[in-house]
C-alpha cells in the first residue's frame, strides 16, 4: 500500500458541489486510481451526485494525486485531513 495526497488544482470548477471536502486529504491505496475512488466515496459524492456527475476527486484536471513515500499513515481505507481527523462518508 502507498500513501497519496490529493489536492484541488481548480477549486472553482462546478463539480466541487459534489464534495463535502475541498481541501487536500491523504489516503492509503494500491494505486492513484484506487486513491481517487476512495476519496470520492468518502467525501460525499454518492450522496450529492446528479445524473452525469463526476466527482472532482476523479478528475486529473481538477485534483492532483501524488504519492507521499515518507508517510506511514493513514491506514488502508482511511481518508484524513491535514489536522489528522478522518473524513467519513
Amino acid at each position: 500500500m502507498k500513501v497519496f495526497r490529493l489536492e484541488p488544482i481548480d477549486a472553482d470548477d462546478p463539480s466541487w458541489k459534489y464534495s463535502v471536502e475541498r481541501s487536500h486529504v491523504w489516503t492509503c491505496a494500491l494505486t492513484t486510481a484506487d486513491a481517487r475512488e476512495l476519496v470520492a466515496a468518502r467525501t460525499g459524492f454518492f450522496k450529492l451526485e446528479e445524473p452525469g456527475a463526476v466527482s472532482p476527486w476523479m478528475n486529473e484536471r481538477l485534483t492532483a494525486c501524488v504519492e507521499e513515500p515518507t508517510m506511514t499513515f493513514p491506514n488502508p481505507g482511511e481518508v484524513i485531513r491535514e489536522d489528522g481527523s478522518p473524513v467519513v462518508d
